[in-house]
Parts: C-alpha cells; sequence; structure tokens
C-alpha cells in the first residue's frame, strides 16, 4: 500500500500512542513490584504478575504498531529461524563452551566443538540478532543473562520439550486436520503429535518411555513449568479449609494424584502446618523411584489413575496440571475412578489447572493450550469443567481465582 503524508502521521500518531500505553504499563509495574519486593502470597504474587503481564503485552502492542501489518507477516518466519538455529547451537555444545566471563571467538569455538567455522558464525549471527548470546565484535561472542538461563538444566530441558516434541506437529498440524477432518482429537494416538513424529500406534507416552534423553528432557520441561507456576498452589487456601474438621493421625487429609516428585505436595505440606492427618503422594512407580529428595510427613503410593482410587474417604482429592493432559473421554474416566472413592459431605475434588476465561486468555494459556491439543488434551474453562465433572458424578462448587494469573482452583462435590 503506498504510503501518503495523512497515512505517515496517522502511523507516526499510532506510534507515539503506543509508547505512551507502554511507559503507563511500566510505571504501574513498577509500582505494584516495589510495593509487594518483599511480601509474600498469591495475592502479592498475583499482582505483580498481573501487571507484569500487561506489561509485556503493552510492549507486543507496540511492536506490532511500530511493524506494520506486512512486516508482522514475516516475524513468524524470524522467529521460526531464531529458534531452529537456538536449537542447532545448542546440540553443538555451544551454550556450554562459551565461558561464564569473558568472550570467545569463533576461530575458537569452532576448534573447541569440531564445527565448521562458517556454519557457527552463521548460525551466531541468527542468535545475536535478538539473543539470547551477545555480539561483541566481528565474531566474538559472549554470554548474556539471558543465554545463561539455557544453563539451567529445567530451563533446557523445556526448550527441547517444546521444540523437538511440540514444534513438529505444530507445523504439521494443518495437515493432520485436513486428513482426519477438523474435528477435535479424542485419541491418544490419532493426534497432531503422533501423526507428526509417525508413532504408530503408541501414545506420546510410549513413544517417549523408549526413547531416555527425550523423555528426561520432558520430565525436566515439565518441572521447570511447575517451578514457574508453585505459587499459584496458595489459590486454594489449605490450611484454613482443612482446620474447619476435627481429625485424627489417622485422616487422610489429602491425596495429590500424579504428583510429579512431590515438589508440591511439600508446599501443601507446609500449608497444614498443625493440622492431624496424612498427606499421600501418589503417582506411577517409575516417577516414585526417581524421588531422591526427603518427603517429611508425606507418605508415598503407587497409583494408576485409570484406575479405581484405592483410598477411600480423603478431605481432598488434589489433581494438578494432569488432566489437561488428557481427552474429555480420559478425563471422565479418571474422575469417576477418584469419584468412586469419595465420602458423601466429608470428601472434595479439587483439580488446579489453567481456567480459561471467556476472553483476555495470557499467552501462556494460548500456547499451552495448543500444545496440548497436539496430544488429544485440552486446557478448558469453567463451563467445560462443569460438563466434565457432571458426566463422573460430580458437581462444581465454585472456582477459586488470583490476580495475575489464568490458573485456578476447581472445587466439586459429588452430585
Amino acid at each position: 500500500m503506498e504510503k501518503t503524508p495523512e497515512s505517515v502521521a496517522q502511523e507516526i500518531a499510532a506510534i507515539r500512542q503506543s509508547l505512551k500505553e507502554v511507559s503507563a504499563a511500566v510505571d504501574r509495574y513498577a509500582e505494584i513490584a516495589t510495593k509487594n519486593v518483599s511480601q509474600a502470597g498469591t495475592t502479592a504474587a498475583g499482582e505483580v504478575s498481573e501487571s507484569h503481564t500487561a506489561l509485556f503485552m503493552e510492549s507486543h502492542k507496540f511492536m506490532r504498531t511500530a511493524r506494520g501489518p506486512l512486516d508482522m507477516v514475516f516475524s513468524h518466519s524470524e522467529n521460526s529461524s531464531h529458534s531452529g538455529a537456538l536449537r542447532a547451537v545448542m546440540e553443538m555444545g555451544v551454550f556450554d563452551a562459551i565461558p561464564l566471563d569473558g568472550s570467545t571467538t569463533a576461530t575458537e569455538l569452532a576448534e573447541k566443538l569440531n564445527a565448521d567455522k562458517n556454519l557457527l558464525v552463521r548460525l551466531m549471527r541468527c542468535v545475536t540478532i535478538v539473543g539470547p548470546f551477545a555480539e561483541l565484535g566481528p565474531e566474538e561472542y559472549a554470554h548474556t543473562a539471558y543465554s545463561k538461563m539455557y544453563l539451567v538444566p529445567e530451563i533446557k530441558g523445556l526448550f527441547k520439550l517444546m521444540y523437538d516434541e511440540f514444534a513438529p506437529p505444530n507445523t504439521k498440524m494443518y495437515e493432520f486436520f485436513r486428513e482426519q477432518g477438523f474435528q477435535t482429537p479424542n485419541s491418544e494416538v490419532i493426534n497432531p503429535y503422533c501423526f507428526a513424529h509417525k508413532t504408530g500406534d503408541q501414545s506420546i507416552w510410549e513413544y517417549l518411555g523408549q526413547r531416555p534423553d527425550r523423555l528426561s528432557a520432558l520430565n525436566f520441561g515439565m518441572a521447570a513449568q511447575s517451578e514457574a507456576a508453585s505459587w499459584t498452589v496458595g489459590i486454594f487456601p489449605f490450611g484454613s479449609e482443612l482446620r474447619k474438621v476435627e481429625t485424627t493421625d489417622e485422616t487422610v487429609l489429602l491425596i495429590d494424584i500424579g504428583g510429579g516428585k512431590g515438589h508440591v505436595t511439600k508446599q501443601i505440606r507446609a500449608l497444614t502446618e498443625g493440622v492431624k492427618g496424612k498427606i499421600i503422594l501418589q503417582e506411577r512407580p517409575e516417577v516414585l523411584a526417581e524421588i531422591t529428595d526427603p518427603l517429611p510427613g508425606i507418605e508415598k503410593m503407587e497409583y494408576d489413575f485409570f484406575k479405581p482410587q484405592t483410598v477411600k474417604g480423603a478431605q481432598i482429592y488434589y489433581i494438578r496440571r494432569c488432566l489437561h493432559d488428557w481427552s474429555d473421554t480420559d478425563c471422565v474416566r479418571i474422575l469417576k475412578n477418584t469419584a468412586s472413592a469419595m465420602t458423601p459431605g466429608v470428601s472434595r475434588l479439587l483439580i488446579s489447572e489453567i481456567v480459561l476465561p471467556a476472553t483476555g486468555a495470557d499467552v501462556e494459556a494460548g500456547w499451552m493450550d495448543m500444545t496440548m491439543l497436539s496430544v488429544s488434551g485440552s486446557e478448558r474453562d469453567e463451563g467445560h469443567w462443569s460438563r466434565l465433572l457432571a458426566e463422573a458424578g460430580l458437581k462444581m462448587e465454585r472456582t477459586y481465582h488470583a490476580p495475575g494469573t489464568n490458573y485456578g482452583a476447581v472445587e466439586a462435590y459429588l452430585a
């Protein structure tokens, strides 16, 4: 579209207005972050997260406004190329080869890594334009705070997980739906992930179970995501709710179903300090076998949530960040197995997941839902959760929310 003096004036005015909105978001974030810098708890963390997300979204709007509609089309290619180059230098060993302090040259890196220097320079050019590495001079590179993040095993695992496992189904998603029909997938083996990776009759879990290195990246990545959202555990008032009932040392206060290695279970144990009763971590045996950290006050128990729940009458059955991995059909199976052990008037089910808002979902909710779609899972809104619970013989009581996050705690009882 040919520009005119009027269109240029409108473009500049829009950029200036967007920049003002970014500045206002910076001021708001500075105010909230400073106020809460020494505060603990969900409210403080939520306020900071909410203002930071608002700042990020305004910054994104500014970049979109500054670039314009046509240039934004090219951003997809930029993002894809940048991620591909970053994954390549990770595999090459560049992250570990660059000194934490100081810098190194392309010649030194190529010799150290037994890599073609020309290839190295081309890849590093791509990953220094917008980061995470710094280009200090011609063919001279250094770490930054952003590149050092990838040295953390959990963060490195998360990046490998998202790129190696879920980038392929993203690129093949249109082909899958073109062949299968544009319907929500409801199968462990007929979905974009299995289509892209050609897993045959294996689900993602069976497929990765035979590939230890990739399974390790999955476990690291899930640990990183759980840690990043760990503050959301406080959305539900575990301590005050469990103190409302008379309990003994034999009372089962809470069962953390599919609770991984128990880092969240430990948080809940701390939130219920002084309350008599047991807290149980249920997981598959291979996961429990990997737990090396002590879990004081927590009982470990082998369990498969596709089988009937073996512990009857617990106060709270807790499922966190599990159900979004599964189709509606499988979720109902899991929920029915849990409901079968609940005691009317005593037990409640608590589901901790993203609870999608009607509008204004954040960036994480968007990409997480696409990730879950690739394996026939889903992020869900309140209405969706309510329907699944009803199919399993449960009734939603309420949803607990906190500012700054789309994570919630869905509370349900036997219908």
